[in-house]
């Protein structure tokens, strides 16, 4: 009786856990329902057509595209200031007159000399056509004449420079003197003149980036003073050489300046757009994954994650595109994604 106790209840045991699982079996079990409800929340997003850039970032000092410090050319008093700081003027304005009256008192004495040269060398000419006087005294008479027609030019000019006049139309940024001073050639600059209808602003690219490059190419500028606010512009100008100690190439990017909103010496950031993308599918960033083999990412097919192999292109902001592998169709899932596995369900949050 002992012995057959002995062998019973093990094997009451055995059937009762061979019926334990029969049940789970022909009921499905509790462990895909546990699988189901322990699946990782997830949100999906559908891919996104758009335009992406590639661009190279740079800043920069905004510059006026022609600017000029204008001073005198002769000494005397400035007897007269037309303009003022902030005004605008037009090309050949007058802009000061200095004091002529010694140089209009040179100019007469020039004028003078140069018309009795002249007299001279006629009668010179007469007499030596009479043979009354040699070809020595003709040649002298001339070469008198031309040497004081000179001088007299060089009056003229001089009593010209008296008059300050704009060399291009512009704004008249800096007044240094007003009218009694006196001025000199050598240390007299009287206005500081800038074209404000264009601007530029001068970047340095970097050796590795030239071939990116090249003239008529578009670039974006923003300033602090204008948070939120493009200004679009192009490239003008390549210096075509490097700077050997900085390994970089001067650029220059021409700004128009409708409104004269920009002003020179702004700071400015530039974004250089060197390539585009149209129609290219783009995809959060975050929901690229990277392992050993490349990037990936999860989409969403009927509640289960699969993983789909991506290459991966420009990165624009907060999106990059994906160049292969992602089609217009498959959802993606771009939260909780780090939780999925391939093939494993997924709840999806409606």
């Amino acid at each position: 009786m002992k012995t057959r106790t002995k062998y019973l209840i093990p094997l009451v045991i055995v059937l009762a856990i061979l019926g334990v699982l029969a049940y789970r079996m022909v009921n499905g079990g509790p462990s895909a329902t546990a699988a189901r409800q322990n699946a990782p929340l997830v949100k999906l997003e559908q891919p996104r057509r758009e335009t992406v850039t590639s661009a190279l970032q740079f800043t920069g000092d905004v510059v006026a595209i022609q600017q000029a410090a204008l001073y005198s050319k002769v000494s005397g008093n400035l007897d007269r200031v037309y303009v003022d700081m902030g005004t605008l003027v037009k090309r050949n304005q007058l802009l000061a007159l200095i004091d002529t009256t010694e140089l209009h008192q040179q100019y007469q004495q020039a004028e003078a000399t140069s018309q009795n040269a002249r007299l001279i060398f006629t009668r010179t000419r007469e007499l030596f056509s009479q043979n009354l006087v040699s070809q020595q005294d003709l040649d002298n008479a001339e070469a008198t004449m031309k040497v004081t027609a000179a001088a007299f030019e060089a009056a003229r000019t001089r009593l010209g420079y008296a008059r300050i006049t704009a060399p291009f139309a512009g704004f008249v940024t800096k007044r240094f003197l007003d009218a009694g001073a006196l001025v000199t050639p050598n240390n007299s600059t009287l206005f500081t003149l800038m074209d404000l209808d264009q601007m530029k602003v001068v970047i340095n690219v970097l050796e590795k980036d030239i071939t990116r490059i090249d003239v008529g190419k578009p670039a974006l500028i923003t300033v602090d003073a204008y948070p939120g606010k493009e200004f679009e512009g192009k490239i003008a100008r390549i210096s075509e050489a490097v700077d050997p100690g900085t390994r970089t190439m001067a650029v220059e990017i021409a700004i128009p300046n409708r409104g004269y909103t920009l002003k020179p010496g702004m700071f400015a950031n530039v974004t250089l757009i060197v390539e585009q993308h149209p129609d290219a599918l783009t995809i959060p960033t975050t929901a690229l994954l990277k392992d050993d083999q490349g990037y990936f990412l999860y989409a969403c097919i009927r509640d289960t994650a699969r993983k789909v192999r991506v290459t991966a292109g420009w990165e624009q902001g907060e999106r990059t595109e994906i160049a292969a592998g992602l089609t217009d169709s498959l959802a993606i899932i771009t939260t909780g994604q780090q939780f999925a596995k391939d093939g494993e369900p997924v709840t999806v949050q409606r």
